[in-house]
C-alpha cells in the first residue's frame, strides 16, 4: 500500500512540474503613464495620470493650456480627444467644435495626432501626424 501511495504522489508531482513548466507566462501589467510630459515645445506640458483596475484602464490628461480630458487604454495604446467647443468657424459662419484625437504608445511615448482640416465643419480632410513626448517629471 505504501508503495502505491508513493508512486501516486511521485506521478502527481511530475505532472504538476510539467504543467508549471508549460504554463503560459503571466500577462504583463498594463502600461501606465504618470507624470509630466512635453513634446518639442516645453511650454506646452501635459500631466498624465493613469490607473488600471478590474474594469479596465483609464486616466486623465491635463495641459497647462487649460484643458483636461479622459484617457482610455485600447489595444495597448492610450487614447484621448481634445474638444474645443466653438473652436472652428465654418464657411457658412456657424461655429463647430474643434476635435483633436491623440493616440500614444506608453512604451515609446510616440503618438499620432488626428485632425480634420475643417474640424466639425463639412468638407474637411482628415490628416494624421506623428508626435513624440518625453517625460520631464
Amino acid at each position: 500500500m505504501k508503495l502505491v501511495v508513493t508512486r501516486t504522489l511521485a506521478a502527481a508531482s511530475a505532472i504538476t512540474a510539467v504543467a508549471v513548466g508549460l504554463a503560459a507566462p503571466a500577462l504583463a501589467d498594463p502600461p501606465l503613464l504618470n507624470g509630466t510630459y512635453a513634446g518639442g515645445d516645453v511650454l506646452n506640458l501635459w500631466t498624465i495620470a493613469t490607473t488600471c483596475g478590474t474594469s479596465g484602464c483609464a486616466g486623465t490628461v491635463s495641459s497647462n493650456q487649460g484643458w483636461t480630458v479622459p484617457a482610455t487604454l485600447v489595444n495597448g495604446l492610450w487614447n484621448f480627444k481634445i474638444t474645443k467647443p466653438d473652436g472652428a468657424i465654418c464657411a457658412d459662419g456657424s461655429y463647430a467644435p474643434a476635435y483633436i484625437s491623440l493616440t500614444l504608445d506608453p512604451a515609446t511615448l510616440a503618438g499620432t495626432i488626428t485632425t480634420d482640416s475643417n474640424y466639425d465643419c463639412p468638407g474637411g480632410t482628415i490628416t494624421q501626424a506623428p508626435f513624440q513626448l518625453h517625460q520631464v517629471s
